[in-house]
């Protein structure tokens, strides 16, 4: 069943003016001369290793994107939310509409436009697989009840491009729509890409099957689920066949890790591979990153929590990076690595697969063929493609692995090999973890070296970070991109950032200028740099940045950073207890621009000023400090002044200089980490005052004496114990009479609510007639944590599902469980599928238990 309508677009350049947004520019005018060497952007992050460069970009330069040069030009309405990439084609024959360099942008509402990449206007085609009027629509996530992805569910994952298939090159794209009350539908197209009509073919419907003894499967199937099932990776193609993968909305159950491959010109299926056929979940989410593919053909894939076997043979590959190679229906996994902790990391929820796969073009040393990954937690892993590792319970054996690298990762990281002044060709990768500044690691002789060579530290920026990608002319000229979505949840402003790829000193951003606004956030969104512009999705409108012909217009701002994610503050101690950073703010001229409807951008108007706060931190001598310079809350240090003795000319030194706890559930103490404090002075004696720690961490041993010798050391031993639930930071102090060295180790953790299991994940009823009711099946409850679990309301099925009987009101911790019941009692005859809510102080509540029935 093919669910399309076409829109053309009419006399669309003359009508550029009527565009909601900001535009810049109207009226027809010749198509951009292409940048040298640049052929499109036809897929995510620009190649199958997701290196995420753009190589041939000579016009946006470190020398060019300045606030007085560089911003936001024009923008083109769109339907709902564009989490896919925008995708470049240059020189397209529009039919009756001339030739044009064209943009395409997918949205949530099962849109796909195609618009005019040089001026604003209405689009060339606009393409829809809905049709509220035979009531098929985008699923609204209310069906789903996971606010991740709200209101609409529709396409989701960047498409791809293969400009050589078909007549005029053709876009493959999958839609997710209802067609009515519990029904669903997947498909793939293939769009031809001047008028977005289907080619010969298309659509494909997309299901699928394979063997498995997963509670989800019926007479030994496990089956593909339309509804469950997130398409949330980008499309790959690789050698003809067209690969899309899959995991779940909000873990909801039951759900696998699914790629599917279909031939890109008859559109049939070709391989159907399952991830944990015998268990649950491992998926692929990446955070829209698509399977990486390698010089063979062989897909490159990360997946999430799940199920992993640990001896052979092995069926499920939960948290676990694989290499897949096509055949016979199907894919095998030839190589994988899996951590030694990946059961902490499946109870945890802390996916491995939660970030992207960065393949390496050939590096220098003993491991040509290499790629990266980060999960939730932080920790970058180097891995050897061609022998991955493996699972080895005595230690992993990856390449590299940098525990705390990176914040945790939901994004992609970026490589370039560019040159850097005054150091020469360096092989560098760039990322932006969540809660964490932009960071740039140098890669040599096969090896990551640390710490990074540049941050740029005033730019954190909160979850979930950022996919950069990066654009140069060659080795050359090379600028980093990334979007803050963090504040995606409340529709707030999407920021675009512009840094030097070199050394990761800020070039732009779009806070600087209200008129650079481009619209409200998108979690996971990528900018697409082309041919002289930056394309950005976001949840209403397509905006497009360049250079503007002859400047901005005076005055010309000073360029200064805007902080828009939490800016925790952290003062270097000197011979004061503590310091309390206060905030000068410091007024920042702004042009104010207005519009002229006309070839160019222009100016005009009388400029105007905008106080744009600058944080500048003074250190202020006190007892108490709360170092925070936002409204958002930072750990109170609560410091006891102790009387120190006279200075003197000693070093203390301290490893590690910072410590990262494990999550710990609110209430709770984890296990100790040490500090080694050493004195280092080889005459002079240090003397020592019991250490302290801010609030939220506890000093469980200290075997520091009070004097300590000269070249004498000792150990500080420290728990995390969360008041609250969320991250939390602080500092261990050491407070003695040495004047250089160490004063201050920082502390990190996050509260956690009790982590609880249910036993199964979903229901599935025999049938039975209308009117008649099925045996009861029951879900055990399960608190593993070490703090009880009470729910606040009775447990509640969806009709025609009912409890009836319910022995859970409050779980004891470690190992307390408790039983729900459930009977399925259809009125009607049909397929049913409900819910279980449950309502508690667990995490993730309310929980879902899923319910499928049918009456006959």
């Amino acid at each position: 069943m093919a669910l399309i309508a076409v829109s053309l677009g009419i006399n669309a350049l003359s009508h550029a003016a009527v565009v909601p947004g900001r535009s810049r520019s109207a009226g027809a005018r010749s198509v951009r001369a292409l940048e040298p060497g640049y052929s499109g952007t036809f897929l995510y992050r620009n190649d199958n290793f997701r290196t995420g460069q753009n190589l041939a970009e000579s016009v946006l330069t470190p020398s060019t994107v300045t606030a007085s040069q560089f911003g936001l030009l024009f923008t083109d309405a769109i339907d709902a939310a564009a989490y896919a990439q925008p995708l470049y084609v240059p020189n397209v024959a529009i039919p009756g509409m001339g030739t044009h360099n064209v943009v395409y942008v997918a949205t949530e509402n099962d849109s796909v436009y195609a618009f005019d990449a040089d001026q604003p206007g209405p689009p060339l085609w606009n393409t829809s697989f809905i049709n509220p009027a035979a009531g098929i629509t985008a699923v609204p996530s209310s069906d789903l009840g996971c606010g991740d992805l709200v209101p609409l569910i529709g396409i989701t994952a960047t498409p791809v491009i293969d400009p050589g298939q078909g007549p005029n090159g053709t876009l493959y794209v999958v839609s997710k729509v209802k067609l009515g009350p519990g029904s669903y539908l997947q498909q793939l197209h293939a769009l031809d890409i001047t008028t977005g009509l289907e080619q010969g073919h298309s659509p494909t419907t997309i299901t699928a099957k394979v063997p498995g003894t997963a509670e989800d499967a019926v007479k030994g199937m496990v089956s593909f689920d339309p509804l469950l099932q997130q398409d949330r990776p980008a499309l790959t193609l690789a050698n003809g066949v067209v690969y899309l993968s899959f995991a779940s909305h909000c873990d909801f159950q039951p759900y696998h890790g699914w790629i599917l491959g279909y031939d890109e010109t008859m559109m049939t299926q070709k391989v159907v591979f399952n991830t944990s056929a015998n268990g649950a979940e491992g998926g692929f989410w990446e955070a829209g990153c698509g399977p990486g593919v390698d010089t063979n053909g062989d897909l490159i894939g990360v997946t999430g929590n799940g199920t992993f076997d640990i001896g052979t043979p092995r069926v499920d590959y939960g948290d676990s990076f694989l290499r897949l190679t096509p055949g016979a229906g199907t894919m095998s996994v030839t190589s994988f690595f899996t951590p030694l902790n990946e059961l902490l990391l499946d109870d945890d929820d802390l996916d491995m697969g939660s970030g992207g796969n960065l393949l390496l073009p050939d590096q220098p040393g003993p491991n040509a063929h290499l790629m990266i990954g980060a999960g939730k937690v932080g920790t970058l892993y180097l891995v050897n493609r061609d022998g991955m590792g493996g699972f080895d319970a005595s230690g992993d054996q990856m390449v590299q692995e940098l525990p705390n690298a990176v914040g945790g990762m939901f994004s992609t990281p970026a490589y370039w090999q560019g040159n850097v002044p005054t150091v020469g060709l360096q092989n560098m990768i760039y990322t932006v973890g969540s809660t964490d500044v932009p960071k740039m690691f140098v890669i040599s002789n096969g090896l990551i070296q640390t710490p990074p060579v540049s941050a740029s530290p005033v730019f954190l920026i909160a979850y979930p970070g950022a996919s950069p990608v990066i654009s140069a002319n060659g080795t050359t000229g090379g600028i980093l991109w990334a979007i803050d979505s963090s504040a995606w949840k409340s529709a707030g402003t999407a920021v675009l950032y512009a840094f030097d790829a070199t050394n990761m000193t800020p070039l732009y951003n779009s806070n600087q200028f209200s008129t650079d606004n481009p619209g409200p956030a998108v979690k996971f969104t990528v900018p697409t740099v082309a041919n002289g512009s930056v394309y950005l999705g976001t949840q209403t409108q397509l905006a497009v940045f360049g250079l503007f012909p002859g400047g901005r217009g005076a005055p010309t701002p000073t360029a200064t950073a805007t902080i828009t994610a939490t800016a925790t503050t952290s003062a270097t101690a000197t011979n004061t207890t503590t310091a309390t950073p206060t905030v000068s703010i410091t007024a920042t001229a702004t042009a104010s621009i207005t519009a002229s409807p006309t070839g160019s951008p222009t100016t005009t108007g009388t400029p105007t000023t905008t106080a744009t706060p600058t944080p500048t931190l003074t250190a202020t001598p006190t007892s108490t400090a709360t170092p925070t310079s936002t409204a958002t809350s930072t750990p109170t240090l609560t410091a006891t002044p102790t009387a120190a003795p006279s200075p003197v000319f000693a070093t203390l030194s301290a490893k590690p200089a910072s410590l990262s706890f494990s999550s710990q559930v609110v209430g709770h103490q984890g296990k100790s980490a040490n500090v080694t404090v050493i004195n280092t002075a080889g005459a002079v004696s240090v003397v020592l005052s019991p250490p302290t720690v801010s609030a939220g961490f506890v000093v469980t041993a200290n075997n520091c004496p009070s004097v300590m010798s000269p070249g004498g050391s000792c150990t500080i031993a420290v728990a995390f114990a969360p008041t609250a639930k969320g991250k939390q930071s602080g500092l261990l102090q050491l407070n003695s009479n040495a004047l250089y060295g160490v004063r201050a180790i920082k502390l990190k953790g996050k509260g956690v609510a009790p982590k609880m299991k249910t036993h199964p994940k979903s229901l599935s009823f025999e049938a039975v007639s209308a009117d008649a009711v099925s045996s009861a099946h029951s879900v055990t409850l399960v608190n593993d944590s070490p703090t009880p679990i009470t729910f606040t309301a009775a447990p509640a099925a969806t009709p025609p599902f009912n409890v009836t009987a319910n022995t859970c009101d409050t779980i004891a911790p470690n190992g307390g469980t408790c039983t729900i019941s459930v009977e399925f009692a259809p009125h009607q005859h049909g397929k049913y599928r409900g819910t279980l809510e449950l309502r508690d102080d667990a995490a993730g509540s309310p929980q879902h238990i899923r319910l499928f029935g049918a009456s006959k």
